[in-house]
């Protein structure tokens, strides 16, 4: 999706959507949303992913076969890269392993409360 739309506009799409799945699969939603958040700066793909991107390809000296071939590879290769991060050291660095107290769903009830004057 960064290939195409802005990383800023990625994650803001796709980070809400991480946490309420994450909140439905009871499991850290950090575990989920941290690794999208760094595969979202991933855009190697073609040349309007990134800023860079787009300078090097403005050389001339590349076609937009080249950047996809090499571009996917190393796409797949970071996503593959920050999940496998998140699943090892993740759990020991942010303690992904456990459900945050944060994350539990807010009740009715506690949302009726009455405020004193």
């Amino acid at each position: 999706m960064t290939e195409i739309v802005s990383n800023t506009a990625t994650a803001n799409i796709i980070l809400p959507l991480l946490a309420n799945l994450a909140v439905t699969l009871h499991v850290n939603p950090l575990l989920l949303m941290l690794p999208a958040t760094v595969v979202a700066s991933f855009a190697f793909t073609l040349p309007v992913g990134t800023p860079p991107n787009a300078i090097v390809f403005a050389t001339g000296e590349l076609r937009v076969i080249d950047m996809a071939r090499a571009g996917i590879f190393l796409d797949l290769l970071g996503q593959f890269l920050a999940m496998a991060v998140a699943m090892t050291y993740g759990y020991y660095v942010f303690g992904l392993g456990t459900y945050p107290q944060w994350a539990l769903p807010v009740s009715s009830s506690s949302l009726n409360m009455t405020i004193p004057r």
